[in-house]
């Protein structure tokens, strides 16, 4: 399987440059869904290192890479932690301020060194509890100390990047609003505090169009190409092959309020959504065969794994058949 750097398209204006601008002040007016939103992985898909799970069982301890490769020492530092990749009298250095990811399936640190900022070789698999290759980027002994610390992120890529996984940044790529915010998802949300007009609400928009708003993070389009089971954990993306999303009815909050994660250990749950639209006639119809009309999501959205700290519930909607996907990727979904 061909992996890459996960970076979602940047909806226009969303990526904010210059003086630090501040997160709304939404909890006057709107307690129960900031108390909601806070608690959620989309709220911290970025975080300080320190703040990280990335940094909990780090100082102390070295991490090698196989084959003979370079060792990694990890040291806190009144900036971040500065990390060393050696091997015999070969060293290079970075420095650690910000890690992507929520913490619940993987954490990856970007690494500011002196040619530039990297994403950082090591990410953290708290599913796991270890520490492994950043998934993108070859295993074994690296070519270099510099290449042992990442792979460099150009411009453009750091603007996708953060441009989804914080809600504002400075100039030089410094984050003052770490993580999915108020204003990433309601543009119009700081003038509508200081009462201005009403800011975008994506739960008012047709099915269809929010679909594609929120693929403006979780993709509407393949990185690569479609044939590449990568594309499974994008979900919008694989919605949009779904009979269901074609009926124009189907948006991300039928299935999903918006402030809250989704509901991963409650297939029942699914199933009312499911059955809220697919009738009893409906359904006794589609299912002529005697098979149960319950665990909607466990027969036609597969749980899949990716990697084995990545597990997805595949969004494309259908009548699996033997051979949609690897056996080998399929899993069992975790019980309530």
């Amino acid at each position: 399987m061909r992996w890459v750097l996960a970076v979602a398209a940047l909806c226009q204006g969303c990526l904010l440059h210059g003086a630090e601008q501040p997160a709304p002040q939404c909890v006057g007016c709107h307690p129960a869904e900031v108390k909601l939103h806070e608690r959620t992985r989309m709220a911290h898909a970025m975080a300080p290192v320190f703040e990280s799970a990335f940094v909990q069982d780090l100082f102390g301890r070295v991490l090698y890479e196989s084959n003979g490769g370079y060792q990694f020492t990890f040291q806190r530092t009144a900036a971040g932690v500065e990390v060393t990749a050696r091997r015999g009298e070969e060293q290079a250095s970075g420095l650690i301020e910000w890690v992507l990811g929520a913490g619940a399936q993987g954490q990856t640190p970007l690494i500011r060194t002196t040619s530039g900022m990297m994403e950082f070789r090591i990410s953290y698999f708290p599913g796991l509890h270890t520490y492994g290759i950043t998934i993108g980027q070859d295993g074994g002994a690296s070519a270099s100390a510099n290449a042992a610390l990442g792979i460099k992120q150009d411009r453009q890529i750091l603007q996708k990047c953060l441009g989804c996984h914080a809600s504002a940044v400075t100039s030089d790529f410094q984050p003052v609003v770490p993580g999915v915010q108020c204003g990433r998802c309601h543009p119009g949300a700081e003038e509508h505090a200081r009462g201005q007009a009403k800011p975008l609400n994506p739960g008012k928009l047709a099915a269809p169009e929010q679909v594609r708003f929120c693929g403006n993070c979780h993709r509407n389009k393949s990185p690569v190409d479609d044939s590449e089971l990568e594309n499974l954990r994008f979900q919008p993306l694989r919605l949009m092959k779904s009979k269901c999303f074609a009926s124009g009815q189907l948006a991300c909050t039928t299935c999903h309020p918006a402030h809250q994660d989704a509901r991963r250990r409650d297939a029942a749950y699914y199933d009312e959504k499911c059955q809220a639209c697919h009738t009893d006639a409906a359904g006794a119809k589609a299912h002529s065969d005697g098979r149960r009309q319950q665990d909607c999501i466990g027969c036609h959205m597969p749980y899949v794994e990716l990697h084995p700290a990545l597990k997805f519930t595949d969004h494309y909607i259908r009548i699996v058949k033997a051979g949609d996907l690897p056996e080998s990727i399929l899993r069992t979904r975790p019980a309530s």
